[in-house]
């Protein structure tokens, strides 16, 4: 007799790009039960023919193109680690197949792209959860608690800055896709904005009106191949503002040449009984005060994070493709809506950063 149920169902992944990040994510679908790697898939043959040794997979089973890979029989789920130019592709057939998708942000490379893949999936979902793995920061999901439970008040102001100095110029990294218009759709707006854009509409709601700044600091990088100057024709700075919510102001910085910031996430939270502080690299505490008539100087406050936070983006898909329902995932439907922002923060500084309608 057998023993599976529905919460310990085998799961053959397939993997479909094979950058160095996807070693992590591949470590990461391994700390799960049940979970195995059955395919990959990457343009690079060495780079395929190596991680298909690293994970003991026949030679049938490192496809050189990813449709092959997706329309596997064996095959039960997607996970996609592609430049953003074909992630409408993947994800598209993909729905064909009728195959659950753990898919890299953003969700496409444009809005008309995002709104094909609306009316497929609308037709006929399927496990769907995109990779917006910030959300599941334990100092965020906690000042997700505390805000549901009014412990601010009426919420007037939140402020993220999302830093980085990977792209800072004593690094001289090389150009990459992430620098090409044509792949990547937009720089820092669709690669980093677009997490903070997902924290702010799961702590505090849609955004209602958005005005951009952008920039590129950085205007040629190195070709990895000859050392020769390529330009750059992505913003690599974006600022932004807007209304979110019950009428909260959200203001928004985030860049990669922040010396100094090796990678964090800052949320500041402006209530009319208090504020907090929530930090990506401090998983232990938040830092809060609340004043009242009688509290009229009460100071900031170190609270701890509660210990029940150790949820991930992982373990949540692997949740859903079980048939399981989870509360806190990144689904399609906050790809599509974060797609949307990305789209009216882009227009906004193609008019000469107006504040435009969300």
């Amino acid at each position: 007799m057998s023993t599976i149920t529905p919460h310990t169902k085998p799961i053959h992944m397939g993997v479909i790009g094979l950058g160095l990040i996807a070693e992590y994510h591949i470590a990461s679908l391994h700390t799960i039960a049940g979970v195995s790697i059955a395919a990959i898939s990457d343009v690079n043959a060495d780079r395929l023919q190596q991680m298909g040794e690293k994970l003991q997979l026949p030679a049938f089973k490192q496809y050189p193109h990813y449709e092959a890979l997706i329309r596997d029989p064996e095959v039960d789920a997607i996970l996609s680690l592609t430049p953003n130019d074909v992630h409408f592709d993947i994800i598209r057939i993909a729905l064909e197949e009728h195959k659950a998708v753990l898919a890299e942000k953003p969700l496409t490379l444009t809005w008309e792209e995002a709104e094909r893949l609306n009316k497929l999936y609308t037709a006929a979902p399927v496990p769907f959860l995109i990779h917006y793995k910030h959300r599941y920061g334990a100092a965020f999901q906690y000042a997700k608690q505390l805000l549901d439970e009014h412990k601010l008040g009426q919420i007037y102001n939140i402020q993220f800055r999302y830093l980085m100095d990977a792209f800072s110029p004593y690094r001289q990294h090389p150009y990459t896709w992430r620098h090409n218009l044509a792949k990547a759709g937009s720089g820092v707006v669709g690669d980093t904005a677009s997490h903070i854009i997902d924290l702010a509409r799961f702590l505090v709601g849609e955004f209602k009106s958005v005005a951009a700044l952008l920039h590129t600091i950085t205007p040629e990088r190195p070709d990895p191949a000859t050392g020769l100057p390529v330009k750059v024709d992505v913003e690599d700075f974006a600022a932004f503002h807007g209304i979110i919510g019950d009428n909260t102001v959200g203001t928004f910085i985030t860049h990669k040449n922040a010396v100094g910031k090796r990678h964090d996430i800052e949320v500041d939270i402006y209530g009319e009984l208090g504020a907090l502080h929530a930090s990506l690299n401090n998983r232990e505490n938040i830092r809060i005060v609340l004043r009242d008539p009688k509290h009229p100087d009460a100071e900031y406050e170190t609270w701890a994070v509660p210990a029940i936070y150790e949820h991930t983006a992982y373990g949540d898909f692997v949740k859903l493709v079980r048939g399981e329902s989870v509360d806190r995932a990144p689904l399609f439907e906050d790809g599509y809506k974060n797609q949307w922002v990305l789209e009216k923060i882009l227009q906004s500084w193609k008019e000469n950063g107006r504040l435009v309608k969300v």
